[in-house]
């Protein structure tokens, strides 16, 4: 049994904020006479933020229908801000799930996380998505319950509070163990009771220590019934079956330690709920170990701390854990009366999962005992109950499914105009990059060049700065694509894109003119630092990988480079680059060839 007290979701951020008190009454003697009374002043009504804050001390004293009120009234203040709605609507999401009205608590939530999301309160967001984790856990969502689950670490943690991060590792772990994922549920759970001590919250301390040792006890019950059937079905060996036993009973041991620790840190902070819950789990652990005597007197504790508070659910489960000894003790009449009994007197349409558990008893005893009539009938009304809780829980999911797409389709349909207006402008700036870049390299083309070029050029002219141009072709490129293929080639292509990216500055500018040829403009660059560049460029093709994109493929390049001459035009320019290209190519390919440079033209 996990403990999940209210006040665990406040996180540290209740408000200060106290209701004025009554004015002290007059005595008898001092009072004026009554024809010069004044008219009683009109009570003053709460601001916005005393009703917040009055609705989170509910919460934390579990004042759920109170606290719906005071959300309620908020809600309806026609000067609440967004923020104080959103923060209304979290609180009253949790007030809600508390009351067991999950697909309320759902929409609430996410309303609340419409807003919060835009903002920078990551503590808050922390808050409601660890409501909506329990809502959907406990309903068997379980994976919008996990997606809420690691949004409320990620905001815990970006909000730097420990205690948050606390809640969300512990909210984390409930739900894998409820996908089944019982090792990974135990891994949270440690880190949540590791991150709890280093805390100063009791209470942290103690929903830590309790709910790791229940999942321990969980985890060692399934160990145990893997075993047993293990045994029945004669399919492992006395070695895999005696491992099974340890571990068993190691976990058994685990969590022993930890929920006596948990039921000290309840009994010493006083809280009776928890050390009743601590209790609870600790009858079912020493159950497991045979411990009959101490469980008895444990069960016993717990039923009369429960029944002195009103704890009337943790009081019959008391009662069903006392029958539990008997039956653990070989009293099998003894346990099916007490168990007979209970199913007279308990409210069990308020707790299903009790008459189940009591009805799964009742027939497995009497059918051990050969009492297959009475088994029978225990064994009918046990599937009627489960099919009951199957239907009302899939009428929960579908109906909170439903609340959430439509939140969800609210929320869309608001951002729909938003998104239309920048889709158009993404378009209009694809279809620009799309014109203007060669698909297979990602480099700009013919066609980029012609649009900047002018314009680098026409800087050059006004700042009296070098420009200069080099044109590159790659050395018998035919023969890398009748060789090796022309996906090979392709390879090549883009592995040399990468190579004239290196040589370049963001000042700078490659190009994919066509085919295997390429362009590189050097802006305020003087020709003898863009023939170092070039022949940086001659040497890492030279020595790249090329065996790596198929064996025995080596490659080099060309290189024809012009430094703009004054007055030039471009295509002056481009068409020295390229004859020094060509002449490169003739002299032998793997260089670089300058061309001269025209002092007019």
């Amino acid at each position: 049994m996990q403990s999940d007290q209210d006040a665990a979701h406040d996180l540290g951020e209740k408000p200060a904020i106290d209701l004025p008190p009554p004015a002290a009454p007059q005595a008898a003697s001092e009072a004026p006479e009554p024809a010069l009374e004044p008219a009683p002043e009109p009570a003053l009504e709460p601001s916005i933020d005393e009703l917040l804050a009055e609705c989170e001390r509910s919460s934390a004293g579990g004042r759920h229908l109170d606290g719906v009120a005071q959300a309620e009234a908020v809600l309806a203040r026609a000067g609440a801000t967004l923020l104080q709605q959103a923060q209304a609507r979290g609180i009253l999401a949790l007030h809600r799930l508390r009351l067991g009205d999950y697909e309320a608590s759902v929409h609430q939530g996410l309303l609340a996380l419409d807003f919060l999301n835009g903002t920078d309160d990551l503590l808050r967001q922390s808050k409601v998505h660890c409501t909506l984790t329990l809502a959907y856990s406990d309903t068997g969502l379980y994976e919008p319950a996990l997606r809420h689950a690691l949004a409320a670490l990620e905001t815990a943690r970006g909000s730097g509070s420990a205690l948050a991060e606390f809640w969300a590792l512990s909210r984390s772990s409930m739900v894998h163990e409820g996908m089944g994922e019982a090792e990974r549920g135990l891994e949270l759970g440690r880190q949540a009771l590791a991150l709890a001590r280093t805390i100063d919250d009791p209470e942290a301390s103690f929903v830590g220590l309790n709910n790791l040792g229940d999942s321990l006890l969980e985890l060692a019950q399934a160990q145990k019934a893997q075993n047993a059937q293990a045994q029945n079905a004669q399919a492992q060996n006395a070695q895999a079956q005696n491992s099974q036993a340890q571990n068993a009973q190691m976990s058994l041991n685990q969590a022993l330690l930890l929920v006596r620790e948990a039921v000290a840190v309840a009994h010493a902070q006083r809280h009776n709920f928890y050390e009743s819950i601590a209790r609870t789990n600790l009858v079912s652990i020493l159950i497991e170990l045979g411990e009959h005597e101490e469980a008895r007197e444990q069960a016993g504790r717990s039923r009369r701390l429960a029944k002195a508070h009103g704890f009337r659910s943790l009081e019959e489960n008391n009662d069903a854990q006392l029958a539990e000894v008997a039956r653990a003790e070989g009293d099998i009449d003894g346990a099916t009366a007490m168990m007979n009994a209970q199913l007279l007197v308990a409210a069990l349409d308020d707790d299903p999962a009790l008459h189940i558990k009591l009805q799964q008893a009742l027939f497995e005893m009497h059918k051990e005992c050969g009492r297959f009539e009475q088994a029978l009938e225990h064994v009918e009304i046990l599937h009627a109950l489960i099919l009951k809780r199957t239907t009302d829980t899939a009428g929960i999911q579908s109906q909170m499914l439903i609340n959430t797409l439509g939140i969800e389709q609210a929320r869309h349909d608001a951002e729909r105009s938003q998104l239309d207006a920048a889709r158009l402008r993404i378009r209009a700036d694809d279809l620009d990059v799309q014109a203007n870049t060669d698909p297979l390299t990602r480099l700009p083309n013919r066609r980029a060049l012609d649009r900047r070029l002018p314009r680098l050029m026409g800087r050059s002219r006004d700042t009296r700065q070098s420009i200069c141009v080099a044109m590159i072709d790659m050395d018998h490129f035919k023969r890398v694509n009748d060789e090796h293929g022309h996906a090979t080639g392709d390879q090549v292509l883009n592995a040399m894109a990468g190579l004239l990216r290196a040589v370049t500055r963001d000042s700078d500018m490659a190009v994919r003119v066509g085919g295997e040829e390429f362009l590189l403009v050097f802006a305020d660059t003087s020709l003898e630092c863009a023939e170092q560049a070039c022949e940086r460029l001659l040497s890492s093709v030279r020595g790249h990988h090329w065996e790596a994109l198929a064996p025995g493929l080596a490659c080099t390049v060309s290189v024809g480079l012009a430094e703009l001459a004054p007055g030039e035009t471009v295509a002056g320019w481009l068409a020295r680059a390229d004859a020094a290209l060509y002449q490169a190519k003739d002299s032998g390919r793997d260089q670089l060839v300058t061309g001269a440079v025209l002092s007019a033209v």
